[in-house]
């Protein structure tokens, strides 16, 4: 018999993954979108200097900070973090009804914990690929024989379950005897 294909998605003809597998794909690819993120920054900045001064978005600033640390690293994150602030700076220091001083002061607490932020944000997401390399879950129904509790694997080759289980995660087996199998098979060592 030929061995089984594997699902595929009907709109794409791939096959299909799991969630945990979407998830480690995409925090595998680091390097996708930074123009993404900095167009969002620009964008953010564009509407916090649009508005009154009395009216600023800083809160808006995570959203590329935590984007970029997330998928393109602690460095874009950290880049963000310092420089959105600043440019904004830049922008409404002539703009602002209190003084540059105070101006600046706001500036450097917002990159302080922009950073703070950005670097949090990082480790969570290599705490993230870390935890989900390390994890291995079988999913879905094993064709398992009703008598000698082999498994059937993928090329039709019939294995010991210990064996499927052991290739396919990092699972250990260790034999035992539990208490009713001792006393059916050696009611002598059994102690009730």
């Amino acid at each position: 018999m030929a061995a089984f294909p594997p699902l595929l998605h009907p709109y794409f003809a791939r096959p299909i993954r799991s969630k945990e597998e979407m998830v480690l794909a995409s925090l595998r690819q680091p390097r996708i979108m930074p123009l993404y993120w900095i167009t969002c920054s620009i964008l953010i900045i564009a509407a916090d200097h649009l508005t009154d001064p009395y009216i600023q978005f800083p809160i808006l600033f995570l959203v590329p900070v935590t984007l970029a640390s997330v998928y393109n690293g602690r460095w874009w994150g950290v880049g963000l973090a310092m420089v959105m602030p600043w440019i904004r700076f830049y922008s409404e220091s002539r703009a602002v009804p209190w003084a540059v001083t105070q101006e600046a002061i706001n500036t450097v607490i917002c990159v302080v914990v922009l950073l703070g932020f950005a670097i949090l944000v990082d480790r969570t997401a290599q705490q993230t690929r870390t935890l989900m390399r390390e994890v291995k879950i079988l999913r879905g129904l094993l064709p398992i024989c009703s008598f000698c509790k082999k498994i059937r694997s993928e090329d039709n080759t019939w294995v010991h379950i210990e064996q499927y289980v052991t290739e396919r995660s990092e699972a250990q087996f260790s034999h035992g005897i539990c208490p009713n199998c001792l006393k059916e098979h050696y009611p002598a060592f059994s102690m009730s």
